[in-house]
């Protein structure tokens, strides 16, 4: 029998540089999984700080009445985590076009058209076109609050309802006055609205809405956020008859209900 003789060193020199350079990937990957984690960490916090920020300029603007070019001046520091929101506001621009995916049977959507920072100004808009999808046979109607400007309020003080519209529906108004308008398909939902408002022929943007931007900051991580809503906001949709509706909204349930006009 002849006897094979080999020497163990090279096989051991390969298994082990094998398991090194095994243990130097795995080492990277690990290492670039924290890195990364704490990469999505610090977007995440500097997210909801940018968040934080838009929720208190609704705030201010909805609750407290604060003009939009008072919100440039708003920020905060978040002492848990030290992240800091700044607003941006004036970096973002008015939308010129509404779009609503879906408006089911029953809800409706609402646009202002007025100044939300002057009341008291007509809105400049002579016509507002709408365009949708829905089935044949759709019944959808047009709400159309007249905004008494003189008063100084934001509250409708005259209505008229218009039925049987089709898409695409232009509904002609007077820019010397401000309105409220509810889109409401009846017997049916509808898809892809779409509204547009124009002043002398010319498509400009909604003066009922208000943009407003906060830019959020964590660590080296900065995330801008950015949303466009009416300055004043809906009432849900179980007062939607008393929006647009003359008769008194009782609460007290023992008294007497007067009668409607």
């Amino acid at each position: 029998m002849k006897l094979l003789r080999a020497n163990i060193l090279p096989l051991a020199l390969v298994i082990m540089t094998t398991i090194l350079l095994g243990g130097i990937g795995l080492g990277i990957v690990v290492l670039n999984s924290l890195r990364r984690t704490a990469d999505v960490d610090a977007s995440m916090s500097a997210y909801y700080a940018a968040d934080a920020g838009v929720e208190r300029q609704i705030f201010e603007l909805r609750k407290r009445n604060t003009t939009v070019s008072a919100l440039s001046d708003l920020g905060d520091t978040f002492d848990a985590n030290g992240a800091v929101w700044q607003a941006n506001t004036a970096a973002f621009l008015q939308t010129d076009q509404k779009m609503y995916p879906v408006v089911n049977q029953g809800d409706f959507e609402v646009v202002d058209l007025i100044d939300p920072d002057n009341v008291g100004a007509a809105a400049g808009i002579n016509q507002v076109q709408w365009s949708w999808s829905g089935p044949p046979g759709c019944e959808v109607e047009l709400g159309i609050g007249e905004i008494d400007i003189a008063g100084g309020t934001f509250l409708p003080t005259s209505f008229q309802l218009v039925r049987g519209l089709s898409s695409p529906w232009t509904q002609a108004l007077n820019p010397l006055q401000a309105y409220r308008l509810r889109f409401q398909p009846r017997r049916c939902s509808v898809t892809n609205l779409q509204v547009r408002v124009y002043s002398g022929g010319s498509q400009v943007p909604f003066p009922g809405d208000i943009s407003v931007g906060a830019q959020g900051s964590f660590k080296q991580t900065t995330q801008n956020i950015s949303a466009t809503i009416p300055r004043q906001d809906i009432l849900s949709g179980v007062f939607q008859f008393v929006i647009f509706s003359e008769c008194s909204l009782i609460k007290d349930p023992l008294a007497g209900a007067p009668a409607c006009p």
